[in-house]
């Protein structure tokens, strides 16, 4: 690319003749498969200067960023035993526990643990793309979420970037020893007392309700007659703990709607608001042992002032989602801690400024 560019400033630029030239050098290396990526679709993809050059750097990472994307389409497509096109849940665990021999971040796993490595890991990945157990590898392969785990396989990553990253041995140990320090009868489930510990008590009881009812409950079949199954295991704690790091992303605006729209019409009205900030309002009082004057209706009407609904007095998940508010009105109504922190946010902020200064 340097030979056939122009170097200014110390980048190098290219035009449309020297961007041919480079596909010429290219397929002799690596034959007519390269082609594509050299169309004149592509170079025009890119800004364009006054002599109507591309950046050759910007151009060489969309490359390293289509090869990457083709590997892993070809590393998918190996699980999708019966050519569906879809991985599923089972195929993605497989997928997952092949790159732990391969991957050196990886490599100090404990044998025991690697099944509910592979479980845990899984999770983000259903939990953004899944749809009904499966995820397309079309979906796969561009998905911020899988590139988290491919910089698993970089072996620069320093200590705190393996800590944030939801696939590293850290990470997926952390969600599991906080299922296994819940889990007071060591049952493998966890009970709504044991799951309140979560948040030191913080969170409503209504919420903890509505999370179990929406997202624990499962119907089975049990000698013969039909139960319920009232208790959260690893999988449906792993999804929880995924909705709230995200709580603006759409997938876990869906999982929270879902939770707040409790007469399902599709919308959060200001009774369900009301409803469940009357709970916070008596934690806020009997609990954070605050000032008991705080008027309920004047945080719902706040709330709805934030997300600005475009049907009057309904929240949808799209007016969610459009507002950007999702995490704060989620957070405020379902957790008196984090009400705290928003209604006194002017104050955190000061004496934050305080303490750096």
């Amino acid at each position: 690319m340097k030979e056939m560019g122009v170097e200014t400033n110390g980048e190098v630029r290219i035009n449309y003749d020297g961007f041919s030239q480079v596909l010429s050098r290219c397929r002799e290396c690596f034959g007519p498969q390269i082609e594509p990526y050299f169309k004149a679709p592509v170079f025009l993809k890119f800004e364009r200067d006054d002599n109507g050059c591309i950046s050759a750097n910007q151009f060489l990472n969309y490359l390293n960023l289509r090869t990457t994307m083709h590997q892993n389409r070809l590393e998918l497509s190996a699980f999708d035993i019966d050519n569906t096109g879809s991985l599923t849940t089972d195929q993605l665990e497989e997928y997952v526990k092949s790159l732990v021999s391969q991957v050196p971040a990886l490599s100090d796993m404990q044998p025991d643990f690697l099944d509910h490595y592979g479980r845990i890991a899984v999770r983000k990945l259903l939990f953004f793309h899944g749809k009904n157990g499966c995820i397309r590898i079309r979906d796969l392969v561009n998905s911020i979420v899988l590139q988290e785990l491919n910089e698993l396989k970089n072996t620069q990553m320093q200590e705190h970037q393996l800590i944030s990253n939801w696939f590293s041995i850290q990470s997926t140990q952390r969600v599991y020893k906080t299922f296994l320090a819940l889990d007071e009868d060591m049952n493998g489930l966890l009970s709504r007392i044991e799951f309140t510990a979560i948040s030191n008590g913080t969170m409503s009881p209504l919420f903890i309700s509505r999370i179990f009812e929406e997202h624990v409950m499962r119907m089975r079949v049990v000698q013969g007659r039909t139960v319920h199954r009232d208790e959260m295991d690893l999988l449906a704690f792993t999804d929880f703990v995924l909705a709230w790091d995200h709580r603006s992303h759409p997938a876990a605006i869906k999982y929270f709607f879902d939770i707040f729209d409790l007469k399902k019409q599709g919308y959060i009205s200001p009774a369900e608001i009301y409803t469940f900030f009357k709970e916070i309002h008596y934690m806020w009082v009997h609990v954070m042992k605050e000032y008991a004057d705080l008027n309920i209706y004047d945080v719902v009407d706040e709330m709805l002032d934030m997300v600005k609904p475009k049907v009057t007095a309904r929240i949808t998940a799209e007016d969610l989602s459009a507002s950007g508010m999702s995490g704060i009105f989620f957070s405020t109504l379902s957790d008196v801690k984090q009400f705290y922190d928003y209604n006194y946010r002017e104050n955190l902020l000061h004496q934050d400024d305080d303490s750096g200064s």
